[in-house]
């Protein structure tokens, strides 16, 4: 879950993106795409204080995507995502030491996550179907064994001489590891409101600001504002400051009790192989409301690997700081975070992430982490977990 202060031009990016070359035929579109894919080995342990015993699962899956060429501006995309739990490796499910975290209620999935065509014709790009979505409310937040994707259709236009971007989309379904895999027999694709979310946005980028204004109309659970801001000052050859605000605020629909606000700062420093940053945020929500962090993984600046600034879901504050060195092909990272309730009887809960990743070459890549979540005050809501990854992308 956690966050990044580029999520602007990422989604920019990944919303309007063409990776297909042109080509002279329709036969060419196919015989001239590309497959690509990864292969993930994941393993996960978990330690709750609610359940008071370890559980565990190991698994294996991974993408297998073929996108075709463009002819006339017209491509195309299908991608099978799987998961496959490892029982020798994984914990009893008859003794409740099982973990669906990386699989599902069934150990298993296989879905065709991605299936859209393509347009795209001097600056506007429309992309329909099954597909990978990175915005502030609903992205593929890729810490499980796959991302998720969306039903949606997706336009932009950029005007790029003014770094100006628009981008309107209607998102009808979601599937992946935050939508729960329920009921993966039949359906795994969770709807985004009873009739989908429709999303408008503006983004502006040039070489020192990025700014985004978002809007989402949830059919009939609620409407929601997001704008970000973030500038960027170079105080030395490889050195860069980086400074950040946020504002999300929501408003309930259907009485649907969806209905607060999310403010926060971040300020950011990358010295050469040492990145550090600090953030804040807080959040307003009355005592019969809740707050709407996403379809995926969530933008507050101080989400973390298993806490976000909405967790408590009353009027409170969040603060993090975190730390990054990159040695050779090795990064480290650590991150440390308070959240706390205005009234302490409310919540209070601390998170500590720790791991390393390594980059073997451009393919292959591991990774570690180790999170603790402390319950200040003893409700059961701490726990200790451990997550390995393995991936090899081809």
């Amino acid at each position: 879950m956690q966050n990044s202060i580029k999520l602007s031009l990422i989604s920019v990016a990944l919303l309007s993106q063409v990776n297909a070359s042109e080509v002279h035929s329709v036969k060419d579109m196919f015989t001239d795409g590309k497959t690509s894919g990864q292969i993930r080995l994941g393993y996960y342990n978990s330690n709750p204080d609610a359940i008071g015993k370890t559980q565990s699962v190991t698994a294996i899956g991974g993408q297998l995507k073929f996108e075709s060429a463009s002819f006339n501006g017209m491509s195309a995309g299908v991608a099978m995502y799987t998961s496959q739990n490892i029982d020798a490796l994984s914990g009893e499910e008859n003794d409740g030491k099982f973990s669906d975290y990386l699989t599902s209620s069934e150990k298993s999935y296989t879905e065709l996550a991605e299936a859209y065509l393509n347009y795209s014709v001097d600056n506007f790009n429309i992309r329909i179907g099954r597909q990978l979505i990175d915005t502030p409310l609903a992205d593929s937040d890729d810490v499980y064994m796959t991302p998720n994707t969306f039903e949606a259709v997706v336009a932009s236009y950029a005007l790029k001489d003014l770094g100006l971007t628009f981008i309107g989309a209607n998102l009808q379904r979601m599937q992946g590891g935050d939508a729960d895999y329920l009921n993966v027999t039949n359906n795994s694709w969770m709807d985004t409101g009873d009739n989908g979310t429709n999303m408008l946005a503006i983004l502006y980028a040039n070489d020192a600001i990025e700014v985004g204004a978002w809007y989402y109309d949830v059919d009939k659970s609620a409407k929601a504002i997001y704008v970000d801001a973030t500038a960027n000052f170079e105080i030395a050859k490889n050195n860069v400051l980086a400074l950040s605000a946020q504002y999300l605020d929501e408003s309930e629909e259907n009485n649907s009790a969806i209905d607060g606000t999310i403010a926060g700062m971040m300020l950011e420093v990358s010295l050469d192989k040492l990145t550090a940053s600090i953030a804040y945020n807080t959040i307003d929500v009355d005592a019969t409301k809740e707050i709407f962090e996403g379809f995926g993984g969530g933008c507050s600046y101080t989400n973390m690997e298993t806490t976000t600034a909405g967790t408590l879901n009353t009027d409170s504050d969040a603060y993090l700081i975190s730390l990054s060195y990159d040695i050779a092909k090795l990064n480290i990272f650590t991150s440390y975070g308070e959240f706390k309730a205005d009234y302490s009887a409310n919540g209070h809960l601390t998170e500590l992430d720790a791991g390393v990743s390594y980059s073997f070459n451009d393919e292959t890549q591991v990774s570690f982490v180790y999170v603790n979540v402390d319950d200040k005050l003893a409700t059961d809501s701490g726990a200790d977990e451990i997550k390995l990854f393995a991936n090899y992308t081809f």
